[in-house]
């Protein structure tokens, strides 16, 4: 994994392009006419624009394990989230650009998530741990456990087929577990998830709702692929 971490989650690796033709650095803000360019090696396949102000990017690298891919999420500021998946959707690697943070799943896992036993079953259970290192490199071991369940509902979202999830994971950061539950959307095609209506309840009991469901794709060659400009619920509609 290290290789990856140098390879890929360098904030230098990928940059956002201003339609006129210009580079600039990842942390700078987003705007109308730019666009995100992979990292070298890299080939963009889908963009996914979303509720919440995000819009977020998938690439497969050469040289990486097959049925692996990213993911560059990014909202009004720029990039924020960098996460790397595989063919069964387990979280093996994410990074959080603005912190430092970084987060390494623990193999091999007690029972590890699986898209494919998902849609073969209707249901999947999971029960792993990852390793949370801090930008000041503190690291200490976070422990999920959840499942994912097809309702057995579809909805065409800008004309693509996604079956609708309910999902529910617990974690503990040493106050006391956090759990996160809610609905989200699950492509059998791209063997990915989209994120949903989701409600975060904390160890004091306080809830948090969020809404990050898709509202369009973008593939090569569509209108707003790589579009480095979120659309939906920015600024003053934000709410």
């Amino acid at each position: 994994m290290v290789c990856l971490i140098n390879r890929y989650l360098l904030t230098t690796a990928f940059t956002v392009s201003v339609a006129a033709g210009s580079v600039v650095p990842v942390q700078a803000q987003a705007q109308q006419g730019t666009t995100v360019t992979p990292p070298p090696g890299c080939t963009a396949f889908l963009t996914t624009q979303s509720r919440g102000c995000v819009v977020s990017h998938n690439w497969t690298c050469e040289g990486d394990p097959e049925g692996t891919h990213w993911r560059l999420s990014m909202d009004e500021d720029g990039p924020f989230y960098l996460s790397f998946t595989d063919a069964e959707f387990r979280w093996l690697l994410s990074y959080e650009l603005r912190s430092g943070a970084q987060n390494t799943l623990i193999q091999p896992e007690d029972d590890p998530a699986s898209i494919t036993d998902l849609f073969a079953t209707g249901t999947d259970s999971m029960s792993f741990s990852t390793i949370h290192e801090n930008g000041a490199g503190q690291r200490i071991q976070r422990d999920y456990t959840g499942f994912d369940r097809l309702t057995g509902e579809t909805v065409e979202i800008d004309g693509r087929i996604l079956n609708r999830t309910q999902f529910s994971y617990e974690y503990d950061l040493g106050e006391g577990p956090r759990r996160v539950e809610g609905g989200q959307f699950v492509s059998e095609d791209w063997r990915m998830f989209f994120g949903g209506v989701e409600v975060t309840t904390l160890p004091n009991g306080e809830t948090r709702e969020s809404d990050n469901s898709p509202m369009d794709f973008a593939e090569p060659g569509e209108p707003g692929f790589l579009s480095a400009t979120p659309l939906y619920d920015c600024g003053d509609m934000m709410s």
